[in-house]
C-alpha cells in the first residue's frame, strides 16, 4: 500500500477543488498518478471538513499493554532472578515463554 499523499498536497487539492477546478484537472496540475486519490481526498474534505490522512493500521495490536510492561519490569527489578515462566505464571501474561522473552529483550532493553 503506498504510503499517503504529504498535507501539503492535500492542501493543494482542496483549495483548487475550491477555486473551482474539476479532479482530472487537478491530477493533471499537481502530476498525480491516481485520480481516486484525488477524488478521495475531495470527498473527505466535504463529509468531515478536514483532509488529514487516515491513520494506517500498522498489523496486530501487542498483546503486553504498557501497564503491563511496567508489572513485567516492576517484578524482575524485585526478583532479579526470576524465570520467564515463574513470571508468565505470576503475572497472568496471555502470550508464549518466547513472546515474553522477545518483549523483555527489545522492549524493557533487558
Amino acid at each position: 500500500m503506498p504510503a499517503p499523499l504529504s498535507m501539503e498536497i492535500r492542501e493543494k487539492i482542496i483549495s483548487k477543488h475550491e477555486k473551482g477546478l474539476s479532479a482530472k484537472i487537478i491530477l493533471e496540475h499537481l502530476e498525480l498518478k491516481c485520480l481516486m486519490s484525488v477524488y478521495n481526498i475531495i470527498k473527505l474534505y466535504k463529509t468531515n471538513g478536514r483532509f488529514d490522512p487516515k491513520p494506517l493500521n500498522n498489523g496486530r495490536k501487542p498483546m503486553l499493554n504498557d501497564c503491563m510492561l511496567l508489572k513485567i519490569q516492576d517484578r524482575i527489578k524485585e526478583k532479579p532472578d526470576i524465570t520467564l515462566e515463574d513470571l508468565k505464571i505470576e503475572l497472568n501474561l496471555p502470550v508464549c515463554i518466547s513472546a515474553l522473552c522477545r518483549t523483555i529483550n527489545n522492549k524493557l532493553h533487558y
